[in-house]
């Protein structure tokens, strides 16, 4: 009897889960068409372009060839996705009809041993130097690549090659220094048991803070962490958790890197990668309207997903700025433009906006 009972409460509880599951999935979501001024896909972006990391001076890296068929089972996942490429592109905002370039990687990123996936950069303050920080998918481990940046050559040169055992699955990564970063692991096993850990809500996901020599956890216990971005003036962490709906703001101790949570922020659509707009202080975010059909598009790569851009503008006070915030949504596709927005970076009135496998766009702001 008691075993019966047991069985009963088992089963209620996957039914309860399989129906927040369904909600979350929102598979019931249109894409629809919304745009901030004259728009265009950026050639000749073909096979992704999953993150963007912008210097000061207008001009971004864009990260392509993500491999997602190692986050999933591949009887879910399009095979022609294996086949990408991992390149690093540049695209010049100051030069906005112009293609983007690729840009030249280090020997020892050859060989089919570059699969980037989220990035970030520093530049130092009084030399210029752009260094490149990117989350590079080895064939067998996780590491975080620091590139230089050589502008008359177009060319990266490998300052260091992080590796460490707490880069479980790597997703992101958030610069805070010539070696030092934040690093969000975005669940804690691989392959099909990933859907499993994702199914039971397993709080197993973790930031990680390298502060050059040696790495700690500074953050864990929910079920998917994404994107992690920092302030320009090094106080604050945001934190994407898409499952949720929302991006976490952590107050950072500049000391030991240690991260206090600090508030929630609900903008009600599954936010990918984070980018903060230095001047205004507000914060966008790549979205994916709808899980169902983002899943769809990871299966058969001729199906599209729609895209969303989400901008939260804060409007509290100087010490609480976003105990008060308003949300935006000045970009929508159904998929035919971009499919599966991810990222997007702001300059001057401008927008680039990138996918996890599909194009990227570039658009006007009116």
């Amino acid at each position: 009897m008691i075993l019966k009972a047991f069985g009963v409460l088992l089963l209620l509880l996957a039914v309860h889960r399989v129906w927040k599951m369904s909600l979350k999935l929102e598979i019931y979501k249109k894409g629809y068409i919304n745009r901030p001024g004259p728009c265009r896909n950026v050639l000749p972006i073909e096979t992704g372009s999953e993150d963007i990391a912008l210097a000061s001076n207008g001009i971004a890296f864009i990260s392509s060839g993500l491999n997602i068929c190692r986050f999933t089972c591949k009887s879910s996942c399009d095979p022609r996705y294996c086949q990408y490429e991992g390149r690093i592109y540049k695209f010049d905002f100051n030069k906005p009809n112009d293609d983007v370039v690729t840009v030249k990687l280090p020997e020892e990123l050859v060989d089919e041993n570059f699969h980037p996936h989220g990035m970030d950069l520093w530049q130092d303050p009084d030399s210029g130097e752009i260094r490149l920080f990117v989350v590079n998918h080895r064939k067998t481990e996780e590491s975080v690549e620091i590139l230089k940046y050589n502008d008359e050559s177009n060319s990266f040169s490998l300052v260091r090659s992080v590796r460490h055992k707490l880069f479980n699955s790597l997703n992101d990564v958030a610069a805070v220094g010539p070696d030092s970063f934040y690093a969000a692991n975005d669940a804690y096993i691989g392959g099909c048991w990933r859907i499993v850990e994702s199914f039971l809500g397993m709080p197993w996901c973790t930031i990680v803070y390298y502060d050059g020599e040696t790495a700690k956890i500074v953050e864990k216990g929910r079920p998917y962490f994404n994107s992690v971005a920092v302030s320009k003036d090094g106080s604050s962490v945001f934190l994407t958790v898409p499952s949720d709906q929302q991006v976490n703001i952590y107050k950072r101790d500049n000391k030991d890197g240690s991260l206090k949570f600090y508030r929630s922020i609900e903008v009600g659509c599954r936010i990918d990668n984070v980018f903060i707009d230095d001047t205004t202080g507000d914060v966008w975010f790549g979205g994916h309207p709808s899980a169902h059909l983002l899943s769809q598009h990871v299966a058969d790569a001729d199906m599209k997903a729609p895209s969303q851009v989400i901008r939260v503008h804060p409007k509290g006070p100087a010490d609480d700025p976003f105990s008060s915030y308003q949300l935006f949504s000045p970009f929508e596709d159904d998929g035919e433009l971009v499919s599966a927005s991810s990222s997007v970076a702001l300059y001057k009135n401008k927008m680039l906006i990138g996918t996890v496998l599909h194009k990227a766009a570039f658009c006007e702001i009116n």
